[in-house]
C-alpha cells in the first residue's frame, strides 16, 4: 500500500485513494486488516460487501460468506432509517468519506452506538471501486476524540466541538425515529463579577461545582457539555413530551441556586436556560443552537434564575440585543453616550441644591436609546465598569465647573451592582475627586437598597472606606428591598431616596401613602436626610411637605436634562 492509500485509510477528509485496498500485493494491508481490533469492511461502489474482517462479524453479528453481496444492515436499516443509505452514498461521492455514529442491532440483539467512518477509493480514471469502512464502539471514539483536546479540562465535560457532532447526531436519530429531543444552554449570573470580586480561583471551582451538579440533574444517557466560559449546555434525547425539558430546567434551577460553597466563601449566584425543542424549533444543529441562544437571553432579560422555552418572537429580539452589545462597545470613544442631569429642589426657597447625572445614550441611527434598554446589556457585557467610570469622572468635573460659577451643588452619581463590588472602587472614587479638584462632601454615591443587604458586612466595609474619603453615600430605590434595620442605622449613610412607585398613587392609595410617611419618620429618628423621586403631581408635593420631606425631584420640577439645559435652570436663581 503506497503512502496515498494509508494516509486515506487513516481518514484523511475528502479525498479518495487510488490504490485498491483488498488488493494481494499489498502484505502490509492483509495483516492489518486480518489483526485490527477495529471492524473493517470493503464494499462495491453501490455498498455491497465484498470482504470483511473478523471484528466486524464479532461487532455487528454479520456473518461470511452469507452477507457477500449485500448491503450490510448498518448502512441499511430497515424502518425508519431507509433513507439513510442514499444519503452517505450521496454524501461518498460529493466528498469521498463520511463519519458519524450510527445505531446497530448486534447478533443477540443488543442495540448500542458505533462510530462508522468510510472512505472511497478510486483508479486512475477517478472512478470509485471500493468503499472501505471501519466500525467501532461509540463509547471507544468518544474516549478518542477527548484525547484529542474535545473536551474541558478544568471540568471535564465534552466541549463545544463535541457538541456539534453531538447535537447533529442526536438530530438526525429524532428525526429518522420520530422522536422529541431538547437542547438546553445555560450561563451564570454574574460570573464575570464574581471572577473579579473573588479571583479566578474561585471561579474556577464555581465552574466545578456547577458542572457536578448539572450532571446530577440529567439521566444517564443524556450529555452536559461545557459551551463557553460560563455557558453550558445540555442534550436531552428521546423525551416523551416537551414539558421534560422544563422540569430538567427547574431541577437545574433549583440544584444551582446560591450560596454555593466553594472554598470556604458562599457564593452567590443562579442560571438563566434556554430551551429549543426538536422538531419544533429548528430542523439542524444551527437553528438548535440559535433558538437556544435567543431562548437563555430571553431569561436572562426576564429575570434572575429562571428559564424559558424559545419562541420565535425571540430571534428579533436577540438581533436587537446583539447589535445594540456591539454598538455599545464602541459608544464611549464615539462620543454617544452623556449625561443628563435631573435637578433636586428643597421645597422651602424652591432652590436648587442637588442633582442627579443620569447616564443616556444617543444612537446614531436609532436616536436616544432609553436607559432601561442598555444598561442591562451593560451590565451583563461588563462594559458597565467602564461606562460607569466615565460617569462618575466626566460628574464631577461637571460639578466642579458649576462650583467654580458661585453654585456648590452636591451631584448624585448611581452605582451599579457590579460597580460596588468592584475591589479598586474607592481609589476610581478617589481618582475621580483629584482630578477634578471636587470637594468630597459635593459628591453622593448612590447604591440600591437591594445591593446593600446582599451581603451586608462586605457592604459595611466598602461603605466605611468611601465615607473615609469625605463622599457622601444614599441608600436609592428605598422600601423596594428587604433592610434589616439593624444594619440600617448601622450604615454610614446619609441619605434615604423615597422609591417612585410608592409616589404614584398617593395622596389617594392609603397603604402607600402610610409607606411614605413612615419612611420619612423613620429617616428623621436616624438623622438621615430624604429625598423623594419621582414627584410629578402637586397633591403628591404637597403631602410630603406635610409630612416633612424636605427635597424632592421628579417631572413636576424638571425631567433630566442636558448641561446646557440644566445650566440656564441654575441661571434663573443664581444673581448676575
Amino acid at each position: 500500500m503506497d503512502n496515498n492509500t494509508e494516509k486515506t485509510h487513516t481518514g484523511d477528509a475528502g479525498n479518495g485513494s487510488s490504490t485498491d485496498p483488498s488488493s494481494p500485493e499489498s502484505a502490509f494491508f492483509d495483516v492489518f486488516f486480518t489483526n485490527a481490533s477495529e471492524a473493517i469492511f470493503i464494499t462495491d461502489p453501490k455498498g455491497r460487501l465484498i470482504t470483511a474482517n473478523s471484528s466486524f462479524t464479532t461487532m455487528t453479528g454479520i456473518t461470511l460468506p452469507g452477507a457477500l453481496g449485500k448491503i450490510p444492515a448498518i448502512l441499511k436499516p430497515e424502518g425508519p432509517d431507509d433513507d439513510f443509505y442514499h444519503t452517505l452514498l450521496r454524501t461518498l461521492k460529493r466528498k469521498g468519506n463520511w463519519r458519524g455514529e450510527i445505531l446497530n442491532t448486534r447478533g443477540n440483539g443488543e442495540i448500542c452506538r458505533e462510530w462508522l467512518s468510510i472512505s472511497s477509493y478510486k483508479n486512475k480514471h477517478d472512478e470509485t471501486t471500493h468503499y472501505v469502512g471501519t466500525l467501532m464502539d461509540a463509547a471507544t471514539q468518544m474516549s478518542q476524540s477527548l484525547s484529542k483536546h474535545y473536551y474541558d479540562s478544568l471540568t471535564k465535560l465534552p466541549n463545544r466541538l463535541l457538541l456539534q457532532d453531538r447535537l447533529e447526531f442526536m438530530i438526525n436519530h429524532a428525526r429518522r425515529n420520530n422522536e422529541l429531543m431538547a437542547l438546553l444552554l445555560l450561563d451564570i449570573d454574574r460570573f464575570r463579577l464574581i471572577n473579579d470580586t473573588f479571583g479566578y480561583e474561585i471561579g474556577d471551582k464555581l465552574l466545578q461545582t456547577i458542572a457536578e451538579r448539572l450532571q446530577t440533574c440529567v439521566r444517564d444517557v443524556d450529555v452536559v457539555f461545557r459551551s463557553g466560559d460560563d455557558e453550558f449546555a445540555i442534550i436531552l434525547e428521546e423525551i416523551a413530551h416537551m414539558e421534560d425539558a422544563a422540569k430538567v430546567a427547574k431541577r437545574i434551577l433549583t440544584s444551582c441556586a446560591g450560596p454555593l460553597p466553594v472554598n470556604g466563601h458562599d457564593i452567590h449566584t443562579s442560571v438563566c436556560i434556554g430551551i429549543s425543542i426538536f422538531p419544533t424549533d429548528g430542523d439542524g444543529k444551527v437553528q438548535m443552537l440559535q433558538n437556544a441562544e435567543a431562548a437563555m437571553l430571553r431569561a436572562r432579560e426576564t429575570g434572575l434564575n429562571n428559564y424559558q422555552h424559545y419562541k420565535p418572537s425571540m430571534n428579533a429580539r436577540a438581533l436587537e440585543r446583539l447589535t445594540l452589545e456591539n454598538d455599545l462597545r464602541s459608544a464611549l470613544s464615539r462620543y454617544e453616550l452623556c449625561t443628563f442631569f435631573q435637578p433636586q429642589v428643597e421645597i422651602k426657597t424652591s432652590k436648587i441644591t442637588g442633582m442627579e447625572a443620569l447616564l443616556r445614550w444617543k444612537h446614531p441611527e436609532l436616536g436616544m436609546i432609553p436607559p432601561a434598554q442598555f444598561i442591562p446589556i451593560a451590565e451583563d457585557t461588563g462594559l458597565i465598569l467602564s461606562i460607569g467610570e466615565w460617569v462618575l469622572r466626566s460628574s464631577c468635573l461637571q460639578a466642579r465647573k458649576w462650583q467654580m460659577m458661585g453654585v456648590p451643588l452636591v451631584i448624585s452619581v448611581n452605582l451599579s451592582a457590579n460597580q460596588f463590588q468592584q475591589q479598586n472602587l474607592v481609589s476610581i472614587v478617589e481618582s475621580a475627586l483629584k482630578n477634578s479638584g471636587m470637594p468630597p462632601d459635593l459628591l453622593e454615591l448612590e447604591i440600591t437598597e437591594s445591593m446593600s443587604m446582599k451581603n451586608p458586612e462586605d457592604t459595611m466595609k466598602m461603605l466605611t472606606a468611601l465615607k473615609d474619603l469625605g463622599v457622601r453615600i444614599a441608600i436609592d430605590d428605598f422600601g423596594t428591598g428587604y433592610s434589616s434595620l439593624s444594619y440600617l442605622k448601622r450604615f454610614p449613610i446619609d441619605t434615604l431616596k423615597i422609591d417612585r412607585s410608592f409616589l404614584m398613587d398617593i395622596p389617594e392609595n392609603p397603604r402607600d401613602a402610610e409607606i411614605v410617611k413612615a419612611i420619612i419618620a423613620m429617616a428623621h429618628s436616624l438623622k438621615l436626610a430624604v429625598i423623594a423621586e419621582g414627584v410629578e403631581t402637586e397633591l403628591q408635593a404637597q403631602y410630603l411637605v406635610e409630612n416633612g420631606c424636605a427635597k424632592m425631584q421628579g417631572y413636576l420640577f424638571s425631567p433630566p436634562v442636558p448641561e446646557n439645559e440644566f445650566e440656564r435652570l441654575l441661571k434663573k436663581q443664581v444673581p448676575a
